[in-house]
């Protein structure tokens, strides 16, 4: 071959390799992560525990779950951060991969304001602090659904132009702060908004924040014609609302940006107990909705909310509860085992290079049990940095054994024990004792650090009759 064309196609197998690197926090090609979200409009019981006793199965709970806080708020920041606080430490507890959702709201758009200005930038450094506190890989989204419009959605809508300059300088703040390794940084549209999310002219990108900036584009699809592959992309010599989604998502596809779906839900079919009315329901909504992922490997993940939206905010909207429905929660399961969806305690993301690697932890670290109170059945989780003799036991309150679960060599990973109770209701502890390989006959002590060497560390659970 000669030189002249040699650096030439070095420089061109350079540029596709670059095209090819996974962001941080992306599964490989034909895994989907299962997320779920809060629903924060609800009035009565917690919509996401109705979701995850609905799934029944603690093999496919939620790997992501999301937060909403908004900056600063109509109520002020107090509740949010401490409720960010509570949130994080559940997060830390349970093991699933947290997703923060920031708005920036009061009674009217605040972005303009972050752009400008420091006013609210010590609301920011304080989310930044328990982002850091945390101390664990994340997603951020920035600004919720950055160009939506109208009553009730983002104060009436987010400035063009200067909510770029806001997005910028809170990726920027997260990054002096040492963070910007260990955030996935989310840019999310949705398609009931205008068309013009890649609109660029004198002033700059009216929308988009930059590829630097930008790790994962996400989409917020809740009508099934946001998303119905037999639908057309434009009709009457103009785009529809899936040919907006479809747009967006060729987008990502050229920048070479995993897609998750941050928010989504059944909107419209109000799910009932009618036995009839499920099967409509999963047909109409829920098999579209899974086709629609199938159909496109740049979607990697998706959040679900499970609520009963209120008319008064959210009119026509309904009740969109898989619980609802025994059809449409048994199918909903189904679809979940699925191999191709990414649960708790799924050891399969691959390192923030794209490299395929497993990312192992970096630290020896013991999980609350989830379910917790259970009946009868738990899953108690654990991480290795390294492969460990490890013995996991599970005690009453008077000391005596009443399990043993693990009594073995484990590999480097993340690990689950599940527990299936024959014993009468109470508290009982369960306790994992780590000691390196070369160590079998060293006595651990007990320890929280998890560092290295031996590591001893108990937890309580509650079984409920």
């Amino acid at each position: 071959m000669r030189k002249s064309l040699l650096f030439p196609l070095l420089l061109l197998l350079n540029l596709n390799l670059a095209v090819a690197r996974q962001v941080l926090l992306e599964p490989n090609d034909g895994r989907v992560y299962h997320g779920a979200q809060t629903m924060t409009y609800e009035s009565g019981s917690d919509p996401l525990a109705g979701y995850l006793g609905a799934l029944n199965d603690p093999t496919i709970q939620p790997a992501i779950r999301g937060f909403f806080m908004s900056i600063p708020g109509v109520r002020g920041p107090d509740k949010s951060l401490q409720g960010l606080r509570d949130f994080f430490h559940l997060a830390d507890s349970v093991g699933f991969v947290p997703e923060l959702s920031l708005f920036f709201v009061s009674d009217v758009a605040t972005d303009s304001v972050i752009a400008v200005s420091n006013q609210y930038d010590w609301i920011i450094d304080s989310v930044i602090t328990l982002s850091r506190n945390y101390g664990k890989r994340m997603f951020l989204r920035i600004g919720g659904e950055f160009n939506g419009t109208g009553p009730g959605w983002n104060g009436g809508g987010y400035h063009p132009y200067l909510y770029v300059t806001m997005f910028r300088k809170i990726v920027d703040m997260f990054g002096a702060r040492g963070l910007r390794d260990s955030i996935a940084v989310n840019w999310c549209y949705e398609p009931d908004a205008a068309n013009d999310f890649d609109s660029v002219d004198a002033r700059g990108a009216r929308w988009f924040p930059g590829d630097s900036y930008v790790d994962w584009f996400g989409l917020d699809v809740f009508d099934a014609e946001h998303f119905d592959q037999s639908a057309t992309d434009y009709s009457r010599g103009g785009i529809t609302r899936k040919g907006k989604s479809e747009r967006f998502l060729s987008l990502a596809r050229a920048k070479g940006k995993p897609v998750f779906l941050s928010e989504t839900s059944a909107k419209g079919i109000n799910i009932s107990n009618d036995a009839n009315d499920g099967m409509n329901d999963w047909d109409n909504w829920f098999a579209k909705f899974w086709q629609f992922i199938d159909a496109h490997k740049e979607i990697k993940g998706f959040g679900y909310i499970n609520a009963h939206w209120p008319a008064g905010a959210y009119p026509n909207w309904g009740d969109a509860r898989i619980q609802n429905n025994q059809y449409v929660a048994g199918k909903y399961r189904e679809e979940m085992r699925k191999s191709k969806y990414i649960h708790l305690g799924t050891n399969s993301i691959t390192d923030s290079e794209g490299n395929g690697r497993r990312v192992l932890p970096s630290a020896i670290t013991l999980l609350q049990n989830f379910p917790n109170p259970f009946n009868p059945t738990t899953t108690i989780t654990y991480e290795l940095p390294r492969a460990a003799n490890v013995s996991l036991r599970i005690f009453d309150v008077l000391g005596r054994e009443v399990a043993t679960l693990a009594n073995e060599l484990k590999e480097a990973g993340r690990h689950r024990s599940t527990w299936t109770a024959n014993v009468s209701s109470g508290i009982y502890f369960y306790r994992l004792s780590v000691v390196p390989r070369a160590g079998r006959d060293h006595v651990p002590t007990e320890s929280r650090d998890g560092q290295a060497g031996s590591f001893l560390e108990t937890r309580h659970m509650i079984l409920l009759r």
